[in-house]
Order: structure tokens, then C-alpha cells, then sequence
């Protein structure tokens, strides 16, 4: 087996020097379309249950790699051995710092120093919760993932995939490609649904956009580096901005781009599942943790939350039932 790393964003919103920091680039005005809302960057207090969870259900990890502004949690054991904490200027080019644009800070992974070839990106908002073997991300030393068209919703975020998919539709054309990888494109391992969806769009001969499942992410560290040869101009214009701008380019291209390829092989995403944290929705998803329904589950944080304290106490007590001992990154 080849080695694996996870990658891992995490940032301390309620730290006073990253605030104030942040306030230098953001100022008093914040419109929704920049990185700046405290809903993005609130901690949830739970990110030792994320590193328990690695050594428990996926032990085969060689390396973590912990990304962070500069600021640590109090619990942490930054003398695991299999622990590597990332400050941006490791590994962010000097002349993009300092970034609170969270599209620069994925764009220049494949910059860390000993990154493994093989790796997983995990936001602080994704969790494993029932065991994981490495082919559940790699198979054959191909990343693992499902390739499904779909249409892009208008938004913030929809406005930066626009862009992505503009150079990806002057590079590609999406019926050749699914008739070159059509075994891979229109895998039964997707499901039925998902199949019919991807054929619903067919018709048109661009890509109107291609479906984010918002879960663990496995590339090949050669991805990114591909993509800054071909996309160099643009994803430096894109890093230059200190705050997440509607111009942008997201790292979904380096994925989009790989699935044009064909390089990865197919899965099934039926075991992960993409939720809302939200004052009518938290009682069932920490059911569905404590019962442990899905491998994989994104904790999308919401403004629908009346008591934010009792809500992460809540959560935090659902993941405790199923990952009650401490893991060795913890002091």
C-alpha cells in the first residue's frame, strides 16, 4: 500500500490576534461573499473527536497534516509523531501573505513539504465515523470519486464554480469526455438517481456544472501541480487577494480537471452524507452519529441555531458515545 495523508483546515475564530489580523482586510463591512462571516470560522469545539476518529477508523494514516493560521488548541500534542501542524507561511507563497481567502490556502497544498503523492482533504467539519480501509479513498493509486453532472445554484460560492468552469469548458469538451470515460462517468456504482441526472444533461455539449459531494477529498499530489501549469495566471490573480473575491478560482478545478481525465476510479457515495447543523435538524444528526449511519458525514454549520453553547455541548456528547478515549494527539 502507498502512503496516505490526511490534510486538515482548521482555524480558531474566536482567537483576538487572528481577529484583529482579519479586521485589517476585512473592516467593519462584510457583504456575505468574502470569508468573513463568524459562522465560517466558529469553533464547534469538537476537532479532538476528528482525531480520535482518524486513529480509530483509519489507522493506516502515515501523516496529519494540521493547517492553521498560527494558532493551536490548548489539547493538542504537537509531539505526535505522526503529527505535522502547517502554518501558512510553510507552504503559501510569501507574496500571497497574509491570506484570510481561503481559496488561496487550498490552492497551494501540493506545496507542503512532505506531503505524500496520495492525500485526503478533510475541512474541520468532516468527520469519519465508522471505519475506513485506504480503498475507500484510493484504489490502484487513483483517487476514489464520483463524477455526475448537475446544474450550479446561483450564490457566493456558485459565482467562484462559474469561473472554474469556464476554464474547464475551454479546456474540455463534456461530450467527448464522457464518451472517452463513459465506464467511469456512468458507473452503476452510483446509483440509479445519480446516473439519471448525469444523463438529464448530456444534452448540452459544455459542462452546466459537475456535482460536489462536500466529503473527504483524495488527490494526487501531481493534480496541483498540473493545474498551476496550465491555470498558472489565473490561480496566482486568484491567491493575490487577501479576502475570498466573486473573481476567484476555487481548488474544485484540480478536481473537476481530474475527473475530465479520468484519472480516478469510481465510487459510490451512498455512506457519506453532507448535513446542516440547524436548531430542527441537531437532534437527529446526533442520533445518526451516536448510531453511527454514515462512514463519512460534513457538519455544515447554519445561522438556525438559537443556543450555539448547548448546541456544540449536544453534539459534542454524541460523538463522545463513539469515540469516548483519548487519541494519542491529545495531551
Amino acid at each position: 500500500m502507498q502512503d496516505i495523508d490526511f490534510v486538515i483546515f482548521w482555524v480558531d475564530g474566536s482567537d483576538p490576534a487572528w481577529l484583529a489580523e482579519r479586521a485589517k482586510w476585512t473592516g467593519s463591512h462584510d457583504d456575505g461573499l468574502h470569508d468573513a462571516s463568524p459562522i465560517r470560522s466558529r469553533d464547534w469545539r469538537n476537532l479532538h473527536y476528528w482525531f480520535r476518529s482518524v486513529e480509530r477508523f483509519a489507522p493506516w494514516v502515515r501523516r496529519i497534516h494540521l493547517v492553521t493560521w498560527g494558532h493551536l488548541p490548548a489539547w493538542l500534542d504537537t509531539s505526535a509523531p505522526r503529527l505535522r501542524v502547517v502554518n501558512h507561511r510553510d507552504f503559501i507563497p510569501a507574496e500571497y501573505l497574509p491570506t484570510f481567502n481561503s481559496l488561496t490556502i487550498g490552492l497551494n497544498l501540493h506545496r507542503i513539504e512532505g506531503l505524500a503523492e496520495q492525500f485526503v482533504v478533510f475541512n474541520d467539519d468532516m468527520f469519519l465515523t465508522r471505519p475506513c480501509r485506504p480503498d475507500h479513498f484510493f484504489r490502484r493509486g487513483l483517487p476514489r470519486d464520483m463524477a455526475r453532472l448537475c446544474v450550479v445554484q446561483p450564490s457566493s460560492i456558485g459565482h467562484i464554480i462559474y469561473n472554474d468552469l469556464e476554464l474547464l469548458n475551454a479546456k474540455w469538451r463534456a461530450r467527448e469526455v464522457l464518451r472517452r470515460h463513459a465506464g467511469k462517468w456512468l458507473s452503476p456504482r452510483y446509483g440509479a438517481a445519480n446516473l439519471l441526472k448525469t444523463a438529464s444533461l448530456m444534452v448540452w455539449s459544455f459542462f452546466p456544472g459537475i456535482f460536489d459531494h462536500h466529503l473527504p477529498q483524495p488527490y494526487l499530489r501531481r493534480q496541483w501541480q498540473r493545474a498551476w501549469e496550465e491555470w498558472g495566471g489565473q490561480l496566482d490573480a486568484t491567491c493575490r487577494h487577501r479576502l475570498r473575491s466573486l473573481t476567484g478560482i476555487s481548488d474544485y478545478l484540480v478536481r473537476y480537471d481530474m475527473l475530465c481525465r479520468g484519472e480516478f476510479a469510481p465510487i459510490g457515495l451512498g455512506d457519506g452524507r453532507l448535513v446542516t447543523l440547524a436548531d430542527d435538524t441537531l437532534e437527529t444528526i446526533c442520533r445518526d452519529i451516536e448510531r453511527q449511519r454514515w462512514r463519512l458525514v460534513c457538519l455544515n454549520d447554519s445561522e438556525r441555531i438559537a443556543d450555539f453553547d448547548a448546541a456544540s455541548r449536544r453534539l459534542r456528547e454524541a460523538f463522545e458515545r463513539i469515540l469516548p478515549q483519548k487519541s494519542s494527539y491529545e495531551r
